[in-house]
């Protein structure tokens, strides 16, 4: 065997182990997601199209609640988290003040924390001052990972512009409002769709804080498949939670491949 073929023959199975190892849990989920109970017990790999796990998914209130909320917090954290990162950005890419880059990587090691370390306190709080199992609770929760994040992507890319277009623009008497609307925000536009897509993929897809800070009114869809796997010896719904399991997928890869054009743009200009 040459040369040329052995690293081809070993590029073929390294697909083939990448492709095991990370499409055939896809797979597996959602063959349970459209197999009966009889099958799932099995392991079998070929489903029986049975739907009534999809019906039940789109049809049981906390199945539907529980999407719903994820909806409304992940939407909400993309709002409140491009409406304070954007000018905290700019004031970090183009303001020096006493004390910036320590504020700045202090700002980081939050995003670092892990959220076991901040759900105890959380709870404490909420709880507290009576927003506990709401969705504005959660969407302030998750800030506190959002915003780190945020910034530092904003602020990659705003570095990317040159300083000489805000001096013109002020020059020519716009003001700070009319310089983000007209120039900055229309330029940080893969900025702000990269920054967006990060911010909806962890706050749709976080699980154990939202199992602490949430309860029934306000629980996301994760929390309830935390809920529902975790109910041993009732009986596991693992056709429905499959079911649910690939609803987590489908936001992400639509706004993959929806703003893929923008977010490779993003990637290829972002100082990440």
């Amino acid at each position: 065997m040459s040369l040329v073929n052995a690293k081809r023959f070993l590029a073929i199975i390294a697909v083939a182990i990448i492709a095991v190892v990370f499409i055939f849990p896809i797979y597996f989920t959602v063959v349970t997601s459209l197999s009966g109970k009889a099958y799932i017990s099995q392991g079998s790999l070929i489903p029986d199209f049975y739907l009534g796990n999809w019906r039940d998914l789109f049809t049981l209130e906390r199945w539907v609640r529980a999407i719903r909320n994820s909806l409304i917090i992940a939407a909400g954290c993309v709002g409140l988290g491009l409406i304070l990162c954007i000018p905290a950005a700019y004031v970090f890419a183009r303001i020096k003040f006493g004390g910036d880059r320590h504020f700045f990587f202090w700002l980081l090691t939050n995003r670092m924390a892990p959220p076991v370390a901040l759900s105890i306190p959380y709870l404490i709080m909420f709880k507290s001052i009576g927003i506990w199992d709401t969705h504005y609770g959660a969407v302030l929760a998750y800030m506190v990972f959002n915003i780190p994040i945020g910034i530092w992507l904003l602020a990659s890319f705003i570095i990317t512009i040159p300083k000489e277009i805000d001096y013109a623009a002020f020059l020519d008497g716009y003001s700070l409002w009319m310089y983000f609307r007209k120039i900055l925000l229309p330029a940080l536009k893969p900025g702000i769709s990269v920054t967006a897509f990060f911010i909806w993929m962890y706050s749709w897809n976080e699980m154990f804080m939202a199992s602490v800070i949430t309860s029934a009114n306000a629980k996301t869809l994760t929390a309830e498949l935390l809920t529902t796997v975790g109910r041993l010896g009732w009986g596991i719904e693992y056709g429905v939670a499959a079911a649910g399991a690939i609803i987590t997928l489908v936001p992400g890869l639509v706004l993959l491949y929806w703003a893929r054009r923008v977010l490779i743009k993003g990637f290829t200009f972002g100082r990440l």
